[in-house]
């Protein structure tokens, strides 16, 4: 008995001790409505947000997003909606595939800079929450008419006829941070006059394959390029460049060096199809992902060579896609816009990391289960419309303080 009241009491001792360090890194720092949001959490949810690439007021951004998943979770309370740890794994599983990560692979990575398992999981968890309370609030409020599907298909043909010479220069976020990729494109829109500057800047400053070759891309079909690139190139006369164009994950600039037009009335390009495998970060540092990037591209013809070469690379690691044109991701279209079927390359990630990419076909006919494709997105569009704005109201309603 008294071994045991030794004991307790050294525990309790140590804890004395170590308290006021422990109070200062787990003390509350707001307080939503009876909810409170503490120190740790914040540097937690700052860690993620900057692991996931974020740069601009990520303190801010990571506060905001700490208030709101309390507001989440507190309207999923009230709605007697519960999350089971069976959600949270296939939605931490359905948040890593979206980088071609395994759950298993994006744990490890934040483990790596400094965020604890709980932490994604708490984000994951929001998440799942919020969607079941919207879902439930304002489904029944949305329907999707035949006609708007209609429109959206037709929105997807992309018919540019002419066919362009352009050069480009590929600013990934990955490597400088937002800030100062953007205003190195606004410095080398500003400074470039001629094609011999473009050139060198391309040879200098972009992370494209096209670099050694001064960001030459060849001759493209118009519309196989990113629609808002296509958009800004169309109005170019040989010899200019657009400004800075957003691609998601890099900043692209375009230098137009030639037009043709068809010679017979161009087919429209209604869906694409391709393939995407993650370089594993154990292939070394950026430039032996590069390297493997490469050996892998110049292994195979087509994309059933690609399936299989990279086979060794782990689970999760090849994905392929379908798209109609306009929902390809804005850096996936600026890279296959310069490839033919069964053409591969490479482009850097928001994380730094290096992806292949091959083209397995352009389709001119609508791919099977686009249309239900498009229902969905549109439905989710919807909810997501409605979401938000219930969201404001609880921000307007909820007591917020901070301590």
């Amino acid at each position: 008995m008294k071994k045991t009241s030794f004991l307790i009491c050294g525990m309790l001792a140590g804890f004395a001790f170590t308290s006021p360090t422990l109070a200062g890194i787990y003390s509350p720092i707001l307080q939503v409505n009876e909810s409170v949001v503490t120190q740790f959490e914040l540097n937690q949810r700052i860690a993620m947000l900057r692991a996931f690439g974020s740069q601009i007021d990520v303190p801010e951004q990571a506060r905001t997003q700490l208030i709101e998943d309390r507001l989440r979770m507190q309207a999923a309370k009230d709605a007697g909606i519960t999350t089971n740890e069976e959600d949270v794994l296939a939605g931490m599983d359905e948040f890593a595939a979206r980088g071609n990560f395994t759950a298993e692979q994006l744990l490890q990575y934040l483990r790596q800079r400094g965020v604890e398992r709980e932490t994604f999981a708490s984000f994951v968890r929001a998440g799942i929450a919020w969607r079941n309370v919207i879902g439930s609030r304002f489904a029944s409020k949305v329907n999707i008419a035949d006609e708007e599907i209609d429109a959206r298909l037709g929105d997807t043909a992309i018919d540019f006829p002419k066919t362009v010479n352009v050069a480009e220069i590929i600013l990934p976020f990955a490597e400088r941070g937002d800030g100062p990729t953007r205003a190195l494109a606004d410095r080398l829109s500003e400074t470039i006059k001629n094609e011999q500057d473009f050139t060198a800047a391309a040879r200098k400053h972009s992370k494209s394959p096209t670099a050694s070759n001064g960001g030459n891309v060849g001759w493209v079909p118009l519309g196989n390029l990113p629609p808002q690139v296509a958009a800004r190139i169309s109005q170019l006369q040989p010899g200019q460049m657009t400004a800075p164009v957003s691609i998601g994950s890099a900043i692209a600039l375009y230098q137009l060096r030639g037009i043709r037009e068809a010679k017979s009335a161009s087919e429209q390009v209604l869906a694409v199809s391709y393939m995407q495998v993650a370089i594993p970060k154990n292939k070394g540092a950026q430039s032996g992902q590069i390297a493997e990037a490469t050996k892998l591209i110049n292994a195979g013809d087509t994309c059933l060579d690609m399936q299989s070469n990279a086979a060794g690379f782990g689970e999760g690691a090849i994905t392929s896609y379908t798209f109609t044109a306009p929902e390809i991701p804005a850096r996936i279209g600026a890279e296959l816009a310069r490839l033919d079927k069964n053409e591969a390359t490479y482009f850097i990630t928001e994380t730094g990391n290096v992806n292949v990419l091959m083209l397995c076909n352009r389709a001119k006919d609508i791919p099977e289960g686009a249309r239900e494709n498009i229902r969905n997105a549109l439905f989710s569009q919807r909810v997501g419309s409605f979401g938000d704005g219930y969201l404001q109201e609880l921000r307007s309603d909820a007591t917020i303080i901070e301590r």
